[in-house]
């Protein structure tokens, strides 16, 4: 600290004044971009996260209830034909690819990999709502891909 007050000493008023607004320039400048603007980055990436977070949770509700809703409304037609010739040709239509398919009497089980998420609940309304078919078990896994997923499973019965 002696240092200081012997080399503060030596300065001319002048350069004395220049020295303390340029520790006070230095120090503000310290505050304002070592600590202000963090903090109002931070806030603001937290409030666009939020708006993100939320619009995707309101896109998992509707997209859940309109599954539920197939679900709920598959007793309405009987379906006549080929369970595996349906779930390919609609799959087809829609631009899926079935990865696997394990037809069980009454009842088929499909798998996809890397399909997107619109196009899957379309294919589903499809075989749900217009051809008759009852959805009984839906499984998907979110992808890698924004927008896509895997289905583990789908099983649906006549």
């Amino acid at each position: 600290m002696d240092n200081f007050k012997t080399w503060w000493g030596g300065l001319v008023l002048r350069e004395q004044q220049m020295v303390s607004a340029c520790a006070v320039v230095l120090v503000l400048g310290i505050l304002y971009w070592g600590v202000w603007t963090p903090i109002a980055t931070a806030e603001h990436d937290a409030q666009r996260n939020l708006e993100g977070q939320l619009s995707t949770l309101n896109f998992v509700k509707q997209s859940a209830n309109r599954i539920t809703g197939l679900a709920q409304n598959s007793q309405t037609k009987a379906f006549k034909g080929s369970l595996s010739s349906a779930v390919n040709q609609t799959a087809s239509r829609f631009g899926l690819t079935v990865t696997r398919m394990q037809p069980q009497g009454n009842k088929i089980q499909v798998w996809m990999d890397e399909v997107p998420f619109e196009a899957l609940l379309n294919y589903l309304y499809e075989l749900v709502q217009v051809q008759g078919l009852s959805l009984d078990r839906f499984d998907v896994a979110e992808s890698d891909t924004p927008g896509f997923v895997n289905v583990r499973r789908i099983q649906l019965s006549k």
